[in-house]
């Protein structure tokens, strides 16, 4: 599945395995302060009233650590940890008894769209994080750490515009983009320090051209309120999720990036909420399957993990939510913290597409799996 401003992020296998990756209302409906992420329950800062920054530093923060809802933000292992990463994407606070919502697929629980903290919406966290928990192990967090320590992979974050000298800084006109980092040192000699003294490699496919000048993922419009960053009005970027190994790049819908910035090289505190398209991480996710296990080269068996997928839809996919439509989107929140590195100037090496079992005469299967010989490849 091909999209356009795709981002390296988080290995992962969605109910299969890993890889490497309050406000409560009651009554019948939601509480609801408006629609989408201009909400002023549980979403970003708004833009403020205030001038252009003055500041044309730029700063390259590579994400460092990343939770995905196991744990709190200090690492704690919690249950509910989901509830607090994200931001209220609807304009709802919604309960499992909410009437003034998408309807759920077909046995769905009715606690499917229950909201976190303050409206929070992240049926990621809630619904599919424990699947992912069950079959790659309750440490799942650490492992995609250790790996991003180890500089296999990492998210880059660069911005121009913000003070180093005022850690409660407001302002608008801020710049920024976002690149995928490859692997830091392919030969495995090196460590990433997290420091300007690194030069981590940016992934070619991820700029137009190739051009490292030009990131698809741009943000044209940030601002930064009392020291919070954000990227501006929500947009479309994409999450190069891996697979077995494999690369799916997996399109996140009005998506909100939002850091803090404390001191001259940290952003903490940061923040991606969005919205992923149902049928098109179900799609992805079946190009993939194979060589996750051949055992998913089988229609029934692809099947079962795609309803469970459509099972976790909360929300549309624009990041709407009203009655009378089916959910068609899974709302999600992640957290990360970033260090600054050195300014972007090396290019990855192009990874090398990898065979599809489900297409060989040894995978078990028949010639109706849903793949081809291509499948997952650009």
């Amino acid at each position: 599945m091909k999209l356009s401003n795709s981002v390296t992020a988080v290995g992962l296998v969605a109910g299969l395995g890993l890889c490497a990756i309050g406000i409560a209302a009651s009554g019948c409906s939601s509480s609801s302060s408006g629609g989408g992420t201009s909400s002023t329950v549980g979403g970003p800062p708004a833009k403020p009233s205030a001038g252009a920054t003055t500041s044309h530093d730029e700063h390259n923060f590579a994400m460092h650590i990343l939770f995905l809802g196991d744990t709190d933000r200090s690492g704690t292992a919690s249950g509910t940890a989901w509830k607090s990463i994200g931001y209220n994407l609807d304009g709802k606070v919604t309960t499992k008894d909410s009437t003034d919502v998408c309807s759920l697929a077909s046995g769905a629980s009715k606690t499917t769209q229950v909201d976190g903290n303050s409206g929070i919406d992240n049926s990621f966290g809630e619904n599919i994080l424990p699947i992912i928990l069950t079959t790659a192990g309750s440490d799942a967090s650490k492992k995609i750490n250790d790996s991003i320590a180890k500089g296999s992979f990492t998210v880059m974050v660069d911005a121009v515009g913000l003070s180093d000298a005022d850690p409660k800084q407001t302002a608008t006109g801020l710049t920024g983009a976002l690149y995928a980092g490859g692997t830091f040192d392919p030969d495995g000699g090196t460590k990433p320090t997290f420091t300007t003294a690194d030069n981590w490699p940016v992934r070619p496919e991820l700029l137009v051209g190739g051009d490292i000048k030009s990131p698809k993922v741009k943000f044209g419009d940030a601002y930064i309120v009392n020291g919070t960053f954000v990227n501006g009005s929500p947009g479309d970027l994409t999450l190069n999720l891996a697979i077995g190994g494999v690369a799916l790049d997996l399109a996140i819908h009005s998506a909100v990036i939002t850091f803090d910035h404390p001191a001259a090289t940290k952003a903490i505190n940061g923040t991606i909420a969005g919205v992923i398209n149902t049928e098109e991480l179900i799609t992805g996710l079946k190009t993939v399957a194979g060589r996750i296990s051949t055992s998913l080269c089988t229609g029934s068996a692809f099947e079962s993990i795609a309803q469970q997928i459509r099972q976790a839809s909360d929300i549309m996919s624009d990041g709407s939510n009203a009655s009378g439509k089916a959910c068609n989107g899974i709302s999600i929140g992640l957290g990360f913290t970033a260090d600054e590195i050195g300014k972007p100037s090396a290019i990855a090496a192009l990874a090398a597409p990898t065979d599809n079992p489900c297409t060989t005469s040894d995978a078990g299967t028949n010639t109706d799996s849903g793949t081809t010989v291509d499948a997952g490849h650009d």
